[in-house]
Protein backbone atom coordinates (compact mmCIF):
# COMPACT_ATOMS: atom_id res chain seq x y z
CA UNK A 1 0.00 0.00 0.00
CA UNK A 2 1.12 3.41 -0.87
CA UNK A 3 0.01 6.48 1.12
CA UNK A 4 -1.29 9.50 -1.14
CA UNK A 5 -1.52 13.03 -0.87
CA UNK A 6 -4.41 14.31 0.76
CA UNK A 7 -5.20 17.08 -0.96
CA UNK A 8 -6.37 16.89 -5.22
CA UNK A 9 -3.42 18.31 -7.13
CA UNK A 10 -4.79 21.20 -8.91
CA UNK A 11 -4.43 25.22 -9.42
CA UNK A 12 -6.96 27.13 -7.34
CA UNK A 13 -9.68 28.19 -9.48
CA UNK A 14 -9.61 31.82 -8.64
CA UNK A 15 -5.56 32.01 -9.41
CA UNK A 16 -6.26 30.32 -12.87
CA UNK A 17 -5.75 32.24 -16.30
CA UNK A 18 -7.63 30.68 -19.09
CA UNK A 19 -6.09 29.93 -22.26
CA UNK A 20 -3.65 28.05 -20.09
CA UNK A 21 -1.71 25.27 -21.84
CA UNK A 22 -3.22 21.70 -21.39
CA UNK A 23 -2.03 20.47 -17.66
CA UNK A 24 -1.45 16.68 -17.21
CA UNK A 25 -3.08 15.22 -13.99
CA UNK A 26 0.11 14.44 -11.98
CA UNK A 27 1.63 11.51 -10.73
CA UNK A 28 0.80 9.79 -7.00
CA UNK A 29 3.54 11.18 -4.86
CA UNK A 30 4.31 10.09 -1.21
CA UNK A 31 2.51 11.83 1.05
CA UNK A 32 3.62 13.15 4.65
CA UNK A 33 2.02 11.10 7.24
CA UNK A 34 -1.51 12.77 8.00
CA UNK A 35 -1.51 15.57 10.65
CA UNK A 36 -3.91 14.45 13.59
CA UNK A 37 -7.54 15.40 13.03
CA UNK A 38 -8.40 17.93 15.78
CA UNK A 39 -10.37 16.04 18.75
CA UNK A 40 -14.22 16.76 18.71
CA UNK A 41 -15.15 19.80 20.76
CA UNK A 42 -17.31 20.52 23.29
CA UNK A 43 -20.58 21.60 22.48
CA UNK A 44 -20.50 26.04 23.13
CA UNK A 45 -22.29 27.45 26.31
CA UNK A 46 -25.45 28.48 26.33
CA UNK A 47 -25.70 31.82 24.78
CA UNK A 48 -24.66 35.07 27.21
CA UNK A 49 -28.16 36.75 28.45
CA UNK A 50 -29.41 39.22 25.90
CA UNK A 51 -27.01 37.19 23.65
CA UNK A 52 -29.56 37.06 20.24
CA UNK A 53 -28.50 34.07 17.87
CA UNK A 54 -27.54 34.86 14.32
CA UNK A 55 -29.86 33.93 11.72
CA UNK A 56 -29.20 33.92 8.09
CA UNK A 57 -31.53 34.63 5.34
CA UNK A 58 -30.88 32.80 2.10
CA UNK A 59 -32.53 33.78 -1.15
CA UNK A 60 -32.43 30.35 -4.02
CA UNK A 61 -34.30 29.89 -7.31
CA UNK A 62 -35.33 26.00 -7.01
CA UNK A 63 -37.07 24.13 -3.66
CA UNK A 64 -35.28 20.74 -3.20
CA UNK A 65 -37.46 18.21 -4.55
CA UNK A 66 -36.40 15.99 -1.56
CA UNK A 67 -33.83 15.95 1.55
CA UNK A 68 -32.64 12.75 0.12
CA UNK A 69 -28.82 13.58 0.17
CA UNK A 70 -28.39 10.78 -2.59
CA UNK A 71 -29.47 12.89 -5.34
CA UNK A 72 -26.80 16.04 -4.08
CA UNK A 73 -24.51 14.51 -7.34
CA UNK A 74 -27.11 15.97 -9.89
CA UNK A 75 -29.47 18.35 -8.46
CA UNK A 76 -28.01 22.03 -6.69
CA UNK A 77 -30.87 22.26 -5.14
CA UNK A 78 -30.34 19.20 -3.31
CA UNK A 79 -26.63 19.57 -2.82
CA UNK A 80 -27.27 23.27 -0.94
CA UNK A 81 -29.51 21.37 1.94
CA UNK A 82 -27.45 18.21 2.01
CA UNK A 83 -23.64 20.08 2.46
CA UNK A 84 -25.68 22.01 4.86
CA UNK A 85 -26.90 18.95 7.22
CA UNK A 86 -24.45 16.28 5.95
CA UNK A 87 -20.47 15.26 5.98
CA UNK A 88 -18.75 13.39 3.59
CA UNK A 89 -15.13 11.37 3.90
CA UNK A 90 -13.85 14.28 1.81
CA UNK A 91 -14.94 17.50 0.86
CA UNK A 92 -13.73 20.18 -0.99
CA UNK A 93 -11.94 23.62 0.87
CA UNK A 94 -14.25 26.30 0.17
CA UNK A 95 -13.05 28.83 -2.33
CA UNK A 96 -10.43 26.21 -4.01
CA UNK A 97 -10.47 23.22 -5.85
CA UNK A 98 -8.46 21.20 -3.28
CA UNK A 99 -9.69 18.27 -1.49
CA UNK A 100 -9.44 17.79 2.38
CA UNK A 101 -10.64 15.20 4.66
CA UNK A 102 -13.77 15.32 6.13
CA UNK A 103 -15.20 12.71 8.13
CA UNK A 104 -11.82 10.60 7.26
CA UNK A 105 -8.82 11.08 8.81
CA UNK A 106 -6.71 9.77 6.12
CA UNK A 107 -7.01 7.02 3.45
CA UNK A 108 -4.32 4.50 1.51
CA UNK A 109 -4.89 3.39 -1.71
CA UNK A 110 -3.37 -0.23 -2.95
CA UNK A 111 -0.96 -0.21 -5.45
CA UNK A 112 -3.49 -1.61 -8.34
CA UNK A 113 -5.82 1.40 -7.91
CA UNK A 114 -8.91 -1.16 -6.68
CA UNK A 115 -8.83 -0.67 -3.07
CA UNK A 116 -8.96 2.85 -1.11
CA UNK A 117 -8.87 2.41 2.73
CA UNK A 118 -10.20 4.90 5.15
CA UNK A 119 -9.49 5.56 8.67
CA UNK A 120 -12.36 7.29 10.13
CA UNK A 121 -12.82 10.35 12.76
CA UNK A 122 -13.85 8.88 15.98
CA UNK A 123 -16.38 11.01 17.94
CA UNK A 124 -18.42 12.15 15.22
CA UNK A 125 -22.47 12.28 16.30
CA UNK A 126 -25.20 12.37 14.14
CA UNK A 127 -27.64 14.38 14.67
CA UNK A 128 -30.17 11.98 16.86
CA UNK A 129 -26.88 11.73 19.12
CA UNK A 130 -25.18 8.28 17.92
CA UNK A 131 -21.57 8.04 16.82
CA UNK A 132 -20.99 7.67 13.39
CA UNK A 133 -18.95 4.43 12.26
CA UNK A 134 -17.89 2.45 9.43
CA UNK A 135 -21.15 0.61 9.36
CA UNK A 136 -22.53 4.27 7.87
CA UNK A 137 -20.34 4.49 5.29
CA UNK A 138 -21.08 0.83 4.47
CA UNK A 139 -25.09 1.25 4.06
CA UNK A 140 -24.50 4.82 2.27
CA UNK A 141 -22.68 2.72 -0.45
CA UNK A 142 -24.67 0.07 -0.62
CA UNK A 143 -27.85 2.19 -0.78
CA UNK A 144 -25.94 3.68 -3.56
CA UNK A 145 -25.79 0.84 -5.33
CA UNK A 146 -29.23 -0.47 -5.07
CA UNK A 147 -30.93 2.68 -5.90
CA UNK A 148 -28.76 3.45 -8.80
CA UNK A 149 -28.89 6.93 -9.39
CA UNK A 150 -27.45 10.73 -8.54
CA UNK A 151 -24.10 10.52 -7.49
CA UNK A 152 -24.31 7.08 -8.54
CA UNK A 153 -23.78 8.28 -11.99
CA UNK A 154 -20.28 9.31 -10.92
CA UNK A 155 -19.30 6.71 -8.66
CA UNK A 156 -20.28 3.89 -10.57
CA UNK A 157 -16.70 2.54 -10.43
CA UNK A 158 -17.47 1.76 -6.91
CA UNK A 159 -18.58 -2.33 -6.21
CA UNK A 160 -18.91 -2.31 -2.31
CA UNK A 161 -17.54 -1.25 1.25
CA UNK A 162 -16.07 -3.51 3.33
CA UNK A 163 -16.00 -2.82 7.45
CA UNK A 164 -13.02 -3.37 8.77
CA UNK A 165 -13.67 -2.31 12.40
CA UNK A 166 -15.70 0.93 13.85
CA UNK A 167 -13.42 3.21 12.11
CA UNK A 168 -12.14 2.00 8.91
CA UNK A 169 -13.55 1.02 5.77
CA UNK A 170 -12.42 -0.23 2.55
CA UNK A 171 -14.05 0.93 -0.95
CA UNK A 172 -13.75 -2.31 -3.67
CA UNK A 173 -13.64 -1.05 -7.43
CA UNK A 174 -13.84 -3.02 -10.50
CA UNK A 175 -11.31 -0.61 -12.18
CA UNK A 176 -9.11 2.12 -11.07
CA UNK A 177 -10.42 5.54 -10.72
CA UNK A 178 -8.72 8.82 -10.21
CA UNK A 179 -11.52 10.80 -10.16
CA UNK A 180 -12.99 9.18 -7.12
CA UNK A 181 -11.58 11.00 -4.28
CA UNK A 182 -13.63 14.24 -6.09
CA UNK A 183 -16.72 12.25 -6.57
CA UNK A 184 -17.06 11.14 -3.08
CA UNK A 185 -17.27 15.01 -1.87
CA UNK A 186 -20.97 14.94 -2.65
CA UNK A 187 -21.35 11.72 -1.36
CA UNK A 188 -23.21 12.08 1.96
CA UNK A 189 -23.15 9.93 4.63
CA UNK A 190 -26.58 9.24 5.88
CA UNK A 191 -27.35 7.43 9.40
CA UNK A 192 -27.70 3.99 9.01
CA UNK A 193 -29.85 3.40 11.98
CA UNK A 194 -32.34 5.59 11.33
CA UNK A 195 -32.82 5.44 7.95
CA UNK A 196 -33.10 1.68 8.15
CA UNK A 197 -35.84 2.41 10.73
CA UNK A 198 -37.82 4.47 7.94
CA UNK A 199 -37.11 1.87 4.91
CA UNK A 200 -40.89 1.15 3.43
CA UNK A 201 -41.35 -2.21 0.98
CA UNK A 202 -37.31 -2.10 0.46
CA UNK A 203 -37.27 1.77 -0.54
CA UNK A 204 -33.92 2.61 1.32
CA UNK A 205 -35.75 5.25 3.40
CA UNK A 206 -35.95 7.40 -0.41
CA UNK A 207 -39.79 8.32 0.72
CA UNK A 208 -38.72 9.18 4.34
CA UNK A 209 -35.68 11.07 3.27
CA UNK A 210 -38.08 13.32 1.28
CA UNK A 211 -39.16 15.47 4.13
CA UNK A 212 -36.29 14.08 6.70
CA UNK A 213 -32.92 13.88 7.63
CA UNK A 214 -30.44 11.90 8.85
CA UNK A 215 -26.50 13.61 8.75
CA UNK A 216 -23.80 14.73 11.07
CA UNK A 217 -23.37 18.11 9.83
CA UNK A 218 -23.47 21.25 11.00
CA UNK A 219 -27.33 22.24 10.73
CA UNK A 220 -30.45 20.46 11.68
CA UNK A 221 -33.43 20.18 9.44
CA UNK A 222 -36.22 21.55 11.77
CA UNK A 223 -38.96 23.01 8.83
CA UNK A 224 -40.04 23.06 5.71
CA UNK A 225 -43.06 24.57 3.55
CA UNK A 226 -43.17 23.22 0.34
CA UNK A 227 -42.04 25.98 -2.48
CA UNK A 228 -41.53 27.99 0.59
CA UNK A 229 -38.60 27.96 2.82
CA UNK A 230 -36.74 25.85 4.93
CA UNK A 231 -35.27 25.84 8.30
CA UNK A 232 -31.89 24.74 9.63
CA UNK A 233 -30.79 25.25 13.21
CA UNK A 234 -26.70 24.39 14.47
CA UNK A 235 -26.55 21.47 15.55
CA UNK A 236 -24.59 21.75 19.07
CA UNK A 237 -22.19 18.99 18.94
CA UNK A 238 -21.33 19.03 15.29
CA UNK A 239 -17.53 17.53 15.55
CA UNK A 240 -15.93 21.02 14.25
CA UNK A 241 -17.22 23.10 16.96
CA UNK A 242 -18.56 26.26 17.01
CA UNK A 243 -15.77 28.51 17.65
CA UNK A 244 -15.54 31.80 15.82
CA UNK A 245 -18.52 33.23 13.57
CA UNK A 246 -21.09 30.92 12.44
CA UNK A 247 -24.85 31.73 11.79
CA UNK A 248 -27.20 30.01 14.54
CA UNK A 249 -30.04 29.30 12.61
CA UNK A 250 -30.62 29.11 8.82
CA UNK A 251 -33.48 30.28 6.85
CA UNK A 252 -33.63 29.39 3.18
CA UNK A 253 -36.65 31.02 1.34
CA UNK A 254 -37.48 29.95 -2.20
CA UNK A 255 -37.13 32.92 -4.35
CA UNK A 256 -37.67 31.84 -7.92
CA UNK A 257 -38.36 35.06 -10.07
CA UNK A 258 -34.83 36.75 -10.58
CA UNK A 259 -36.67 40.09 -9.86
CA UNK A 260 -37.90 39.56 -6.75
CA UNK A 261 -34.80 38.27 -5.05
CA UNK A 262 -33.39 41.14 -6.31
CA UNK A 263 -35.97 43.41 -4.82
CA UNK A 264 -35.49 41.17 -1.66
CA UNK A 265 -31.43 42.17 -1.65
CA UNK A 266 -32.73 45.51 -2.02
CA UNK A 267 -35.35 45.62 0.79
CA UNK A 268 -32.69 44.02 3.20
CA UNK A 269 -34.86 41.10 3.69
CA UNK A 270 -32.72 38.19 2.53
CA UNK A 271 -28.37 38.47 3.57
CA UNK A 272 -27.29 36.22 -0.07
CA UNK A 273 -28.61 35.19 -3.14
CA UNK A 274 -27.47 33.71 -6.83
CA UNK A 275 -28.47 36.11 -9.76
CA UNK A 276 -28.78 34.39 -12.94
CA UNK A 277 -28.91 37.78 -14.77
CA UNK A 278 -26.35 39.74 -15.40
CA UNK A 279 -28.43 42.40 -15.96
CA UNK A 280 -29.97 42.11 -12.36
CA UNK A 281 -26.12 42.17 -11.13
CA UNK A 282 -25.08 45.42 -13.21
CA UNK A 283 -28.64 46.68 -11.51
CA UNK A 284 -27.07 46.13 -7.72
CA UNK A 285 -23.32 47.27 -8.69
CA UNK A 286 -23.80 50.55 -6.98
CA UNK A 287 -26.70 49.85 -4.68
CA UNK A 288 -25.66 51.24 -1.13
CA UNK A 289 -25.55 48.09 1.27
CA UNK A 290 -24.70 45.07 -0.87
CA UNK A 291 -21.88 43.56 -1.68
CA UNK A 292 -21.33 41.77 -5.29
CA UNK A 293 -19.45 38.55 -6.33
CA UNK A 294 -18.80 37.62 -9.44
CA UNK A 295 -16.86 34.32 -9.01
CA UNK A 296 -14.81 32.26 -12.24
CA UNK A 297 -16.35 28.78 -12.31
CA UNK A 298 -16.08 25.65 -14.50
CA UNK A 299 -19.65 25.99 -15.64
CA UNK A 300 -20.27 25.19 -19.18
CA UNK A 301 -23.84 26.11 -21.43
CA UNK A 302 -24.23 24.13 -24.13
CA UNK A 303 -26.86 23.43 -26.80
CA UNK A 304 -27.61 19.91 -27.21
CA UNK A 305 -28.27 18.91 -31.02
CA UNK A 306 -30.30 15.71 -30.94
CA UNK A 307 -27.98 13.11 -33.15
CA UNK A 308 -31.06 11.22 -34.05
CA UNK A 309 -33.25 13.98 -35.61
CA UNK A 310 -33.94 13.55 -38.89
CA UNK A 311 -32.29 16.56 -40.24
CA UNK A 312 -29.64 16.86 -37.36
CA UNK A 313 -28.50 13.16 -37.71
CA UNK A 314 -26.20 14.71 -40.67
CA UNK A 315 -22.88 16.17 -39.23
CA UNK A 316 -22.86 18.39 -41.74
CA UNK A 317 -25.81 20.37 -40.31
CA UNK A 318 -24.85 20.46 -37.12
CA UNK A 319 -21.39 22.11 -37.97
CA UNK A 320 -23.26 24.84 -39.74
CA UNK A 321 -25.64 25.32 -36.99
CA UNK A 322 -22.59 25.44 -34.62
CA UNK A 323 -20.78 28.55 -36.83
CA UNK A 324 -23.89 30.83 -36.99
CA UNK A 325 -24.26 30.91 -33.27
CA UNK A 326 -22.95 34.61 -32.38
CA UNK A 327 -20.74 33.53 -29.30
CA UNK A 328 -19.03 37.11 -28.67
CA UNK A 329 -22.33 38.79 -28.77
CA UNK A 330 -23.29 35.96 -26.28
CA UNK A 331 -20.86 37.15 -23.81
CA UNK A 332 -21.23 41.09 -24.55
CA UNK A 333 -24.54 41.41 -24.96
CA UNK A 334 -26.17 38.68 -22.55
CA UNK A 335 -23.61 38.13 -20.36
CA UNK A 336 -22.30 41.58 -19.98
CA UNK A 337 -18.93 40.56 -20.51
CA UNK A 338 -19.34 38.06 -17.40
CA UNK A 339 -18.78 35.00 -18.77
CA UNK A 340 -15.69 33.96 -21.68
CA UNK A 341 -16.56 32.13 -24.72
CA UNK A 342 -16.09 28.44 -24.42
CA UNK A 343 -13.37 26.36 -26.51
CA UNK A 344 -14.48 22.66 -27.15
CA UNK A 345 -16.21 20.55 -24.45
CA UNK A 346 -14.51 21.90 -21.30
CA UNK A 347 -12.78 24.30 -19.48
CA UNK A 348 -9.17 25.52 -19.99
CA UNK A 349 -8.65 24.74 -16.46
CA UNK A 350 -9.67 20.86 -16.55
CA UNK A 351 -6.63 18.90 -16.48
CA UNK A 352 -6.29 17.40 -19.68
CA UNK A 353 -7.71 19.72 -21.85
CA UNK A 354 -6.30 20.33 -25.58
CA UNK A 355 -4.61 23.74 -25.86
CA UNK A 356 -5.06 23.21 -29.99
CA UNK A 357 -8.77 23.61 -29.72
CA UNK A 358 -9.67 27.59 -30.47
CA UNK A 359 -12.57 29.68 -28.81
CA UNK A 360 -16.11 28.79 -30.48
CA UNK A 361 -16.65 31.11 -33.61
CA UNK A 362 -19.57 32.80 -35.48
CA UNK A 363 -18.98 32.32 -39.79
CA UNK A 364 -21.77 32.10 -41.68
CA UNK A 365 -20.41 32.02 -44.87
CA UNK A 366 -18.65 28.64 -43.64
CA UNK A 367 -22.04 27.57 -42.59
CA UNK A 368 -23.56 28.01 -45.95
CA UNK A 369 -21.10 26.28 -47.72
CA UNK A 370 -21.85 23.34 -45.29
CA UNK A 371 -25.46 23.23 -46.25
CA UNK A 372 -24.99 23.51 -49.66
CA UNK A 373 -23.33 19.68 -49.03
CA UNK A 374 -26.24 18.69 -47.47
CA UNK A 375 -30.11 17.74 -49.05
CA UNK A 376 -31.04 21.15 -47.57
CA UNK A 377 -28.82 23.67 -48.53
CA UNK A 378 -31.72 26.02 -48.52
CA UNK A 379 -32.78 25.00 -44.95
CA UNK A 380 -36.59 24.96 -45.38
CA UNK A 381 -37.27 23.03 -42.15
CA UNK A 382 -38.20 23.31 -38.59
CA UNK A 383 -36.30 22.20 -35.71
CA UNK A 384 -37.82 22.27 -31.60
CA UNK A 385 -35.60 23.78 -29.07
CA UNK A 386 -36.18 23.65 -25.24
CA UNK A 387 -34.79 26.21 -23.09
CA UNK A 388 -35.56 26.86 -18.92
CA UNK A 389 -37.89 30.25 -19.56
CA UNK A 390 -36.83 31.36 -15.94
CA UNK A 391 -33.05 31.43 -16.84
CA UNK A 392 -32.13 34.75 -18.50
CA UNK A 393 -28.79 33.27 -19.91
CA UNK A 394 -30.66 30.61 -21.82
CA UNK A 395 -33.42 32.87 -23.06
CA UNK A 396 -30.47 34.97 -24.45
CA UNK A 397 -28.92 31.78 -25.93
CA UNK A 398 -32.17 30.73 -27.16
CA UNK A 399 -33.05 34.02 -28.88
CA UNK A 400 -29.29 33.89 -30.58
CA UNK A 401 -29.85 30.31 -32.06
CA UNK A 402 -32.97 31.05 -33.54
CA UNK A 403 -31.54 33.76 -35.38
CA UNK A 404 -28.68 32.26 -36.42
CA UNK A 405 -30.47 29.19 -37.95
CA UNK A 406 -32.68 31.76 -39.88
CA UNK A 407 -29.46 32.80 -42.03
CA UNK A 408 -29.15 29.01 -42.64
CA UNK A 409 -32.96 28.73 -43.41
CA UNK A 410 -33.91 26.82 -41.00
CA UNK A 411 -36.94 27.78 -38.84
CA UNK A 412 -36.32 27.70 -34.58
CA UNK A 413 -39.48 26.93 -32.72
CA UNK A 414 -38.60 27.69 -28.69
CA UNK A 415 -40.24 26.01 -26.14
CA UNK A 416 -39.66 27.43 -22.98
CA UNK A 417 -39.97 24.83 -19.87
CA UNK A 418 -38.36 24.43 -16.24
CA UNK A 419 -35.49 22.21 -15.62
CA UNK A 420 -37.56 18.95 -14.69
CA UNK A 421 -39.76 19.26 -17.82
CA UNK A 422 -36.70 19.97 -19.66
CA UNK A 423 -34.99 16.41 -18.44
CA UNK A 424 -38.42 14.29 -18.74
CA UNK A 425 -38.07 15.02 -22.40
CA UNK A 426 -34.77 14.47 -22.69
CA UNK A 427 -34.89 11.27 -20.97
CA UNK A 428 -36.11 9.01 -23.81
CA UNK A 429 -34.94 9.56 -27.49
CA UNK A 430 -39.00 9.50 -28.23
CA UNK A 431 -39.74 12.43 -26.84
CA UNK A 432 -36.50 14.38 -27.12
CA UNK A 433 -36.94 17.82 -28.42
CA UNK A 434 -34.11 18.48 -31.78
CA UNK A 435 -32.05 20.78 -29.14
CA UNK A 436 -31.99 21.76 -26.17
CA UNK A 437 -29.85 24.41 -23.69
CA UNK A 438 -28.02 21.98 -20.66
CA UNK A 439 -25.40 22.99 -18.14
CA UNK A 440 -22.71 21.14 -16.84
CA UNK A 441 -22.11 22.05 -13.28
CA UNK A 442 -19.28 19.75 -12.32
CA UNK A 443 -19.06 17.61 -9.01
CA UNK A 444 -15.63 17.52 -9.42
CA UNK A 445 -12.66 19.21 -11.30
CA UNK A 446 -11.81 16.49 -13.77
CA UNK A 447 -12.14 15.35 -17.41
CA UNK A 448 -14.18 13.04 -16.49
CA UNK A 449 -17.29 15.01 -15.43
CA UNK A 450 -17.25 16.66 -19.20
CA UNK A 451 -16.54 13.86 -21.54
CA UNK A 452 -17.90 10.79 -19.67
CA UNK A 453 -20.89 12.47 -18.20
CA UNK A 454 -22.15 14.57 -21.27
CA UNK A 455 -20.68 12.67 -24.30
CA UNK A 456 -20.67 8.99 -23.21
CA UNK A 457 -23.11 7.35 -24.79
CA UNK A 458 -24.51 5.55 -21.81
CA UNK A 459 -24.96 8.95 -19.98
CA UNK A 460 -28.19 9.10 -23.07
CA UNK A 461 -31.42 8.89 -21.33
CA UNK A 462 -32.85 7.69 -18.59
CA UNK A 463 -31.73 10.54 -16.12
CA UNK A 464 -28.25 11.12 -18.05
CA UNK A 465 -27.45 14.78 -19.73
CA UNK A 466 -26.38 13.37 -23.32
CA UNK A 467 -29.02 14.97 -24.35
CA UNK A 468 -27.48 14.72 -28.01
CA UNK A 469 -28.01 11.10 -28.17
CA UNK A 470 -24.36 11.00 -28.88
CA UNK A 471 -22.81 7.99 -29.81
CA UNK A 472 -19.43 7.12 -31.46
CA UNK A 473 -17.77 4.03 -30.59
CA UNK A 474 -14.39 5.48 -30.47
CA UNK A 475 -15.32 8.11 -28.56
CA UNK A 476 -17.02 6.00 -25.94
CA UNK A 477 -13.45 3.45 -26.04
CA UNK A 478 -11.72 6.75 -25.17
CA UNK A 479 -13.38 7.93 -22.60
CA UNK A 480 -14.20 4.52 -20.51
CA UNK A 481 -10.72 3.98 -20.57
CA UNK A 482 -9.53 7.48 -19.51
CA UNK A 483 -11.96 6.81 -16.29
CA UNK A 484 -9.31 4.25 -15.30
CA UNK A 485 -5.98 5.30 -16.84
CA UNK A 486 -3.93 5.65 -13.63
CA UNK A 487 -1.01 7.37 -15.59
CA UNK A 488 -1.30 10.51 -15.85
CA UNK A 489 0.26 11.41 -19.60
CA UNK A 490 -1.94 8.56 -21.01
CA UNK A 491 -4.75 9.55 -19.21
CA UNK A 492 -4.66 13.11 -21.37
CA UNK A 493 -3.50 11.19 -24.18
CA UNK A 494 -7.00 10.00 -24.11
CA UNK A 495 -9.16 12.74 -23.35
CA UNK A 496 -7.34 15.02 -25.78
CA UNK A 497 -8.25 12.62 -28.73
CA UNK A 498 -12.14 12.36 -27.55
CA UNK A 499 -11.88 16.11 -27.44
CA UNK A 500 -11.19 16.60 -31.04
CA UNK A 501 -13.98 13.67 -32.16
CA UNK A 502 -16.75 15.77 -29.99
CA UNK A 503 -15.30 19.16 -31.97
CA UNK A 504 -15.53 17.26 -35.15
CA UNK A 505 -18.97 15.28 -34.33
CA UNK A 506 -20.43 18.77 -33.22
CA UNK A 507 -23.04 16.66 -30.79
CA UNK A 508 -23.31 19.82 -29.31
CA UNK A 509 -22.92 23.35 -29.55
CA UNK A 510 -19.69 24.90 -26.80
CA UNK A 511 -21.47 28.23 -25.81
CA UNK A 512 -19.79 29.86 -22.69
CA UNK A 513 -18.33 29.10 -19.42
CA UNK A 514 -19.98 31.29 -16.96
CA UNK A 515 -19.30 33.60 -14.12
CA UNK A 516 -21.19 32.84 -10.71
CA UNK A 517 -22.93 35.98 -9.92
CA UNK A 518 -24.28 36.55 -6.20
CA UNK A 519 -25.64 39.59 -4.08
CA UNK A 520 -24.99 39.62 -0.26
CA UNK A 521 -25.81 42.56 2.28
CA UNK A 522 -22.94 44.46 3.59
CA UNK A 523 -22.88 42.78 6.87
CA UNK A 524 -22.41 39.39 5.93
CA UNK A 525 -19.01 37.42 5.85
CA UNK A 526 -17.44 34.39 5.13
CA UNK A 527 -19.25 33.98 1.63
CA UNK A 528 -16.42 32.27 -1.03
CA UNK A 529 -17.30 30.06 -3.63
CA UNK A 530 -16.31 26.12 -4.99
CA UNK A 531 -16.29 25.46 -8.10
CA UNK A 532 -17.05 21.56 -6.99
CA UNK A 533 -20.25 22.93 -5.68
CA UNK A 534 -22.10 25.32 -8.18
CA UNK A 535 -24.68 27.32 -6.62
CA UNK A 536 -24.28 25.80 -3.17
CA UNK A 537 -23.19 27.71 -0.12
CA UNK A 538 -22.12 27.13 3.33
CA UNK A 539 -24.26 28.49 5.85
CA UNK A 540 -21.29 27.39 9.04
CA UNK A 541 -18.32 28.89 6.85
CA UNK A 542 -21.13 32.59 6.64
CA UNK A 543 -21.89 34.99 9.85
CA UNK A 544 -23.23 38.40 10.42
CA UNK A 545 -22.04 41.56 12.34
Amino acid sequence: MKRLTLLITGLLVLLMVVGCGPQATPAPTEAPAPTEAPAPTEAPAAEEPGEEPVTLVLGFEGSPPSFDPIGAGTDNRVNMPSINMYNALVQFKWGTTELEMDLAESYEMSDDGLTYTFKLRKGVKFHDGSELTAEDIKYTIDRMLALKTGIYRSLSAVTAAEVIDDYAVALKLEAPFPGLLGALARLYIVNADVVKEHEQAGDWGETWLVEHEAGSGPYVLVSWEREQQFVMEKFPEYFKGWDGKHADRVVVQIIVEESTRQLALEQGTVDWAPLWSADTYLALQDRPGLKLYADPTLNQLYIALFTQNEYLKDPNIRKALSLVYDYKGHVESVRQGLADVARGPMPADIPCFDDSIPPSEMNIEKAKELMAQTDYPDGGFELDMAYQGTAPEEVGCAEIMQAGAAELGITIKLQAMEWPAKMDLFSSPETAPAMGTVWNFPNFPDADQFLYVFGHSESAGGGGVNFAYYSNPRFDELVAAGRSELDPEKRCELYREAQQLWVEDVPFLNITIGHALSAAQENVHGYSWTPAHAYTVSAYEMWKE
